[in-house]
């Protein structure tokens, strides 16, 4: 929240319209809430009836669920196409004669793990919320049925 107070003069002063934002905004809450509706709510209410709704078990899930969200659209062969990108501050050729080379693996890789991580942090915050509202003048202490 901080970050985005910090940010929002410089956004409202920016000359460049602002259009787009909107319709990125609807995007990125779309796909995600159907993934969430989808996908977490069935594994939570799977974990809770095996009884192994602890924060591992949800972080875990959240985990795999958030990679296989990108793990979907992994590099394939493109005849005849030839591109690179910059990647931390190196130019490297993601496809050389439409053959992915190894630093298309690696930014393959990096997006995997990076919504992979989006994806713990997903389900520890929604087990936090889960908790507080289940107890909620003892969320942060252990119970003897959370498992974990």
């Amino acid at each position: 929240m901080l970050l985005l107070l910090r940010m929002l003069p410089d956004y409202l002063s920016s000359p460049q319209s602002h259009y787009g934002i909107g319709f990125v905004l609807f995007a990125v809450v779309a796909v995600s809430a159907t993934l969430v509706l989808v996908l977490g709510v069935p594994a939570f209410l799977a974990l809770r009836k095996l009884r192994r709704d602890s924060w591992r078990s949800l972080g875990i899930v959240g985990f795999v669920l958030g990679a296989l969200s990108a793990a979907t659209s992994w590099p394939s062969r493109l005849d005849g196409y030839s591109a690179g990108q910059n990647w931390h501050g190196k130019y490297i050729e993601t496809y050389v004669d439409g053959v992915p080379t190894a630093y298309a693996w690696f930014t393959y890789a990096e997006g995997v793990a990076l919504f992979a991580l989006h994806g713990v942090v997903g389900a520890l915050v929604f087990y936090g919320v889960w908790r507080w509202r289940q107890y909620p003048k003892q969320s942060l202490q252990r119970r003897s049925s959370d498992g974990g």
